[in-house]
């Protein structure tokens, strides 16, 4: 036997012995993600708020290296991406839904905004074949790094260090009027069954939500239903939505669900007033998640933060209640 012939095995064997030797704590990759979350931009609505509304963007990419309020301690870090949660327009129009192609563009290099972004549609941008959803379609066959896309080509989903994040539209649900939600439901259902590992830590965005003031009555308690048995044995860490017209850091079923800043103006009908708005920041590391509010006064507003568990048997369990603080 040749010398080559007597070495190969042994190269085998210690590459073998190599791949199934756990990497030590100081080896484990150590999770570090920061991402923006805004909502309800309604591009189009009044003068005064085609003029406010693009500066969200420049607010976002000036705040990294800002610091965070005391009670959170740190500086923002440049965030993987942002985060829209519908009512991206008005009234869903073609000139409307431009407006945000070119404020937010799609990578992070063909737009404003200097990172990718990750929308949905809301109650405000049309419904099935119109601009905004078309939109949507035409840009998931180009967006990077996506885990999934549903078979209509609306719903997608991706993961973010370990974290897997799905984007169901308007709302969970299978197909109705007047606010079609184009079979989210059945898209959420294969993407647990297929790319949702057992205690996989999970973010799920949608535009409708949870609070009584604005969102229970535009969508059906049994679509709920549905959705939680979906998610009680998962381990879900946070839904964001938008559709309100306050921030909100609450809680559905155990579940802890976050709602980021809403456009606000007097009388957006006759002009009147000057327009306020927002975002949400996000921090998460391997065993904490915090959010920041940031205001269009350049100040912070609500923070909330708790800690996040690896691995849990119910989404319920994961939902440890945060910590909130209003300035």
């Amino acid at each position: 036997m040749s010398c080559l012939h007597r070495i190969f095995p042994l190269i085998s064997a210690y590459l073998i012995v190599a791949l199934c030797v756990p990497l030590s704590p100081a080896q484990t990759p150590v999770r570090d993600l920061t991402f923006f979350v805004v909502s309800d931009t309604h591009y189009g609505l009044s003068p005064e708020g085609d003029r406010t509304v693009p500066l969200l963007v420049d607010w976002m990419n000036q705040l990294p290296g800002t610091a965070y309020p005391a009670v959170l301690g740190g500086t923002v870090a440049a965030p993987r991406g942002v985060l829209h949660i519908g009512d991206i327009t008005n009234d869903g129009k073609t000139a409307q839904w431009e407006m945000f192609v070119r404020d937010y563009g799609l990578t992070g290099k063909d737009g404003r905004l200097h990172w990718p972004v990750y929308e949905a549609y809301g109650n405000h941008d049309g419904g099935p074949k119109t601009p905004v959803r078309d939109g949507i379609r035409s840009r998931n066959a180009q967006r990077a790094g996506l885990t999934a896309i549903s078979d209509n080509g609306l719903h997608y989903c991706w993961v973010w260090d370990g974290i897997l994040f799905i984007n169901l539209g308007i709302a969970p649900g299978s197909s109705t009027h007047p606010y079609d939600p184009e079979y989210s439901m059945e898209f959420l259902e294969q993407v647990l069954a297929k790319h949702a590992a057992p205690g996989q830590a999970l973010v799920l965005m949608h535009h409708f939500g949870f609070d009584k003031g604005h969102s229970l009555g535009w969508w059906p308690e049994e679509r709920r239903t549905r959705y939680y048995n979906l998610l009680k044995d998962r381990n879900v860490i946070a839904i964001l939505h938008g559709h309100a017209h306050e921030p909100f850091i609450y809680q559905w079923e155990g579940i802890d669900i976050y709602h980021p800043p809403h456009f606000k103006q007097k009388d957006p009908k006759k002009n009147q007033g000057l327009v306020s708005h927002g975002f949400f920041v996000f921090h998460l590391t391997g065993d904490e998640l915090s959010v920041a509010e940031r205001k269009s006064d350049a100040t912070w507003g609500m923070t909330a933060r708790k800690k996040l568990v690896s691995t849990l048997p119910s989404a319920k369990a994961s939902a440890i209640q945060p910590a909130i603080s209003r300035p």
